[in-house]
């Protein structure tokens, strides 16, 4: 938490999905949730931000905050899983991913729920494991309250305890299930009159969307392996196989070289090559998910393979601790200064960048509430109306506005109202277009911010 909580000292925003949760929490706190338009409904993080909507201004760092915690909880648990299982390398090994690839960063420090997502399902595994079965379920249904991929799987570990229970434990797994679809359908019916808007909305994706492609399955499978660097896949394939040998040749019978044990003793090797299975089959499954949605047409986007991902690396990192239990230490070395090297060229050669477009948006953001007070107030935007603005930058806009998210407009409507404009990216171009709007003026210009307004007549001035 507290490392969590430093992280605002940086420049810090959410991105737009989350934006739009947390004008969506402030809604239901004033009793008028609307949904009609922005991103699919989420509710777990809807819960979070209209607890934290009473706390006004800071009620964005709260959810921020969340995001966050559940990022850095995901790398420890990885770590933690794989320690445990097959030794120290292979929990760094699974964590190394998760601490340093771009993309769980940039998805981490925006806010997105991805990393949160990841949080859970590597808690309910932690929890199996320790045969704490109400807390691993718990964990399932929060990781379904945050994507419906993971609802098969919580499906089927519902069915197999309830198999194994009694009748009141039985009434109870029931009773929690029901949550999912009540948390998923009734808010949307209450915010936008129809119960199934956020698998519609789902089914309209932006333009580069995976499934607007000729193959969309490819185009997942694709983006999946390029997730991470072709010598770490190198790595994985090689010490998969030299796992496997070992237990075929019966050399991994449990006795751990130092370097490579847990210090309470490792598990057997037969039980961590069959976790190990277990959790690689439903990181697959998971991708298999993810690619038939996108067929179906869904969006398909790239944080949609990082739950995937890490299960896939937890998965390989368990069996890279067992390749390594009868090896001499040179040998450990060896290995681990390659892994080691390979997690850091990737940081090196893609991270910068990345921090770069992240502090640059969040600065932008910040940036905003004063271009508002510049240009006169919220209140004499409203009033030269419509407020139109970059599409990823309509919740954002509509927070600080403090209106719904479907009164502020992003389609380039002329001629008349206030246009907040901006570069969306550092060197791109300034967004919306001014061309078509009678006579416009400036009300303010700021560092990242361009507000210009044309009135209609009689509709009040803006100068």
């Amino acid at each position: 938490m507290a490392l969590g909580l430093a992280s605002l000292l940086l420049p810090s925003t959410a991105t737009y999905d989350p934006w739009a949760w947390i004008v969506w929490g402030r809604e239901v706190v004033h009793g008028d949730l609307t949904t009609a338009t922005g991103p699919s409904w989420k509710p777990l993080p809807v819960v979070v931000t209209s607890l934290a909507a009473p706390f006004g201004s800071i009620a964005p760092d709260v959810w921020i905050v969340v995001a966050r915690i559940g990022a850095i909880a995901a790398i420890v648990l990885a770590f933690q899983i794989g320690r445990r299982l097959a030794g120290p390398l292979a929990g760094f090994v699974a964590a190394a991913p998760l601490a340093v690839a771009p993309w769980w960063f940039w998805n981490a420090w925006l806010a997105n729920s991805e990393a949160l997502l990841v949080a859970f399902v590597l808690g309910a595994i932690a929890a199996e494991l320790a045969g704490r079965r109400p807390t691993a379920l718990a964990c399932g249904i929060a990781a379904g309250l945050l994507r419906p991929e993971a609802w098969p799987f919580l499906l089927l570990y519902a069915g197999w305890l309830a198999w194994r229970a009694g009748w009141r434990d039985r009434a109870a797994i029931a009773a929690a299930l029901t949550i999912l679809p009540l948390a998923w359908l009734l808010p949307e019916k209450w915010g936008s009159g129809d119960y199934w808007r956020a698998a519609t909305r789902a089914q309209n994706p932006d333009p580069g969307a995976a499934s607007l492609t000729d193959h969309p399955w490819l185009t997942i499978v694709g983006d999946f392996v390029d997730m991470l660097p072709p010598a770490l896949w190198a790595v994985v394939a090689v010490w998969a196989a030299v796992a496997v040998w070992a237990l075929v040749r019966g050399r991994g019978d449990g006795t751990p070289a130092t370097t490579g044990a847990a210090p309470d003793g490792p598990e057997p090797a037969r039980r961590v090559l069959l976790a190990a299975l277990w959790i690689a089959g439903l990181g697959l499954a998971w991708l298999a998910v993810v690619a038939v949605m996108t067929e179906r047409g869904y969006s398909g986007n790239e944080r949609y393979l990082i739950s995937p991902l890490a299960l896939i690396a937890l998965a390989a990192a368990l069996l890279l601790g067992l390749g390594l239990r009868r090896l001499p230490r040179p040998a450990t070395a060896v290995v681990a200064g390659a892994v080691v090297a390979v997690v850091a060229v990737t940081a090196i050669v893609d991270l910068p960048d990345q921090v770069d477009r992240v502090f640059y948006e969040s600065r932008l953001v910040d940036d905003l509430p004063n271009a508002i007070e510049q240009a006169g107030g919220a209140d004499r935007l409203r009033a030269c109306a419509p407020v139109i603005t970059s599409k990823f930058m309509v919740p954002q806009t509509a927070w600080q506005m403090r209106e719904h998210a479907q009164e502020i407009g992003y389609l380039h409507d002329p001629p008349y109202g206030v246009l907040l404009r901006l570069r969306i990216r550092e060197g791109g171009g300034i967004e919306p277009r001014t061309d078509g709007y009678v006579g416009l003026r400036r009300l303010a210009r700021t560092k990242y911010w361009d507000v210009q307004a044309a009135c209609r007549p009689g509709q009040g001035e803006a100068r």
